[in-house]
């Protein structure tokens, strides 16, 4: 009988803490803040604009994934669908953003040459920095890997004196705006990565503003 009773008490104990494991989980998970991406708007002067939008959404997933931090991707071009889409994936806020790469006809010269270093830096510079920035530091391998890629594809159309400018709000579900910003930069070599320090600021202060 003692044997039985012990046993019992035994499963119970184990019961009791599979229980507040699965509480412990669930109350990490409710934790975490989750936050939409709506297709960006892309204007190119070269190249594809598909491979600006996936450059823009693959920047910010990366940097925006963490510990607190959780991204969904939306595909509604249209601002007010988009939020209806963000309320159907449990979203609490909207990244909206724009990119235009405009081309300085202007350009050329001895930094034009180094294209092929500049383009593989970028790639090199994004896993550096999401691993070390304080919206990315859990980023998964998998997400850096697409984000690198996508950054180095897009600074192959960037030519020198190139202007690149970045325009993103973030938004609440009712469409109230929390924080918003306009970022240029100008290409001092063709293949230069612009975009990704533009996306780092602009996750940083988008993190602190969802976490705060």
């Amino acid at each position: 009988m003692s044997i039985t009773i012990s046993s019992r008490t035994t499963l119970a104990t184990l019961a009791i803490a599979a229980c507040a494991l699965e509480t412990i989980g669930a109350q990490g998970a409710a934790e975490k803040t989750t936050i939409c991406l709506a297709p960006a708007a892309v204007q190119m002067a070269s190249g594809s604009s598909t491979d600006g939008g996936t450059a823009v959404r693959e920047s910010f997933a990366s940097y925006l994934s963490g510990p607190s931090l959780v991204v969904t991707p939306l595909n509604a071009k249209l601002a007010s669908q988009a939020r209806e889409e963000a309320k159907q994936a449990s979203c609490k806020y909207v990244v909206y953003s724009s990119m235009k790469l405009e081309r300085n006809k202007s350009g050329g010269g001895l930094f034009g040459k180094i294209v092929s270093e500049a383009v593989q830096s970028s790639a090199y510079e994004l896993r550096g920095r999401a691993s070390g920035s304080v919206a990315g530091r859990v980023v998964t391998s998998a997400a850096a890997s697409a984000a690198a890629e996508a950054a180095r594809n897009f600074a192959t159309n960037v030519k020198t004196r190139d202007e690149l400018t970045l325009d993103w709000r973030l938004e609440s579900l009712d469409g109230g705006v929390v924080a918003k910003n306009n970022t240029k930069a100008k290409a001092s070599s063709d293949g230069q990565d612009l975009l990704t320090p533009m996306v780092e600021r602009a996750a940083e202060t988008i993190a602190n503003s969802v976490t705060h």
